[in-house]
């Protein structure tokens, strides 16, 4: 185990280092110039002078490779680099909004799981029941709405024609719940369609009906056959899933106008502030790769035979 997680985190490791080199040159790929962006923003002449001086600060007058190394040395340090429009550390501000995206991302996930694993398995059980049909023509209509429509009825429901939640910030648990819940919804749909053709895939495998043929009772089949069979792609579901709710946080958080992360990057990407862009998607993309390793160490810890593939491997 500790040999495949080493191996494991080395590939993360290089994984990061590539990522790095991708989101610095698409970076200065992209149209515009930031210093000419910034005098428009404020209004001033783009002088020459001025705009060579401001080059000169923010090291855009060298070349590639070595704002590359220097932006490079910087993260290896710790340090993301200093805003382009703010002049604050780029560690700082995303520091700051960190917690409110968080936290709409962790309660949307559990508000997501209890909802749908009850509901997925539960279907999948009794396939073809009413139940069972009425979930999928509900899964169906649901998957069918726009994340950024359900929000404004949301808002316009309970914050304006019954104002029993607040619709704009994040100083308190009640600012949550409509953001949370419109996420939770969404995506509580996509779960339940997996989840059920997970229960009716895996409880048609032979060594379930074997067991069944045995007398075993559902207390004792369901949880040590079906659903410890389930785990590896409950595992797969739940850690691929991270980037849809990121991308519906940031779609909450302009609704919404919540002081998170993705609001944040979204007003910095319009405004060609290139160190918080780069820091921005370093930051979710360590989190969507560090989730994969965790998801690959999960796998190798729940199912037996892809330890026994490792070691064939390394013998």
């Amino acid at each position: 185990m500790l040999r495949y997680a080493i191996s494991r985190f080395w590939m993360l490791l290089l994984s990061m280092l590539l990522f790095t080199l991708f989101v610095f040159a698409l970076m200065h790929m992209a149209p515009g110039d930031p210093v000419r962006l910034l005098l428009n923003d404020f209004g001033a002449a783009r002088d020459q002078s001025v705009v060579a001086a401001y080059e000169q600060q923010w090291g855009l007058d060298q070349s590639l490779p070595a704002q590359y190394l220097l932006w490079l040395t910087g993260l290896l340090q710790g340090k993301l680099g200093t805003s382009y429009l703010t002049g604050l550390s780029v560690t700082g501000e995303i520091a700051s909004r960190l917690a409110p995206t968080l936290t709409l991302i962790a309660s949307s996930y559990a508000v997501t799981l209890l909802i749908s694993i009850p509901l997925g398995i539960g279907t999948g059980l009794r396939e073809h029941s009413r139940l069972d049909r009425v979930t999928y023509a509900l899964s169906v209509l649901g998957l069918s709405i726009p994340l950024y429509w359900l929000a404004i009825i949301l808002m316009l429901l309970f914050g304006v024609l019954w104002p029993l939640l607040p619709i704009i910030g994040s100083g308190s648990v009640r600012h949550y719940v409509l953001p949370v819940l419109a996420i939770s919804i969404v995506q509580s749909f996509y779960f339940i369609r997996m989840l059920r053709s997970f229960t009716v895939e895996y409880k048609q495998a032979p060594y379930i009906e074997a067991a069944q043929a045995r007398g075993l009772k559902s207390i004792v089949l369901y949880p040590s056959y079906l659903f410890r069979s389930m785990l590896v792609p409950f595992i797969t579901l739940v850690g691929s899933s991270f980037p849809a709710f990121f991308g519906a946080a940031i779609v909450m958080e302009n609704i919404f106008s919540f002081p998170g992360i993705g609001k944040y990057m979204l007003d910095m990407i319009n405004r060609r502030d290139f160190p918080v862009i780069q820091g921005c998607s370093l930051i979710v993309a360590a989190a969507i790769f560090l989730l994969n390793y965790l998801t690959d160490l999960c796998y190798y810890a729940v199912d037996p035979r892809i330890q026994l593939e490792k070691q064939r491997w390394e013998n």
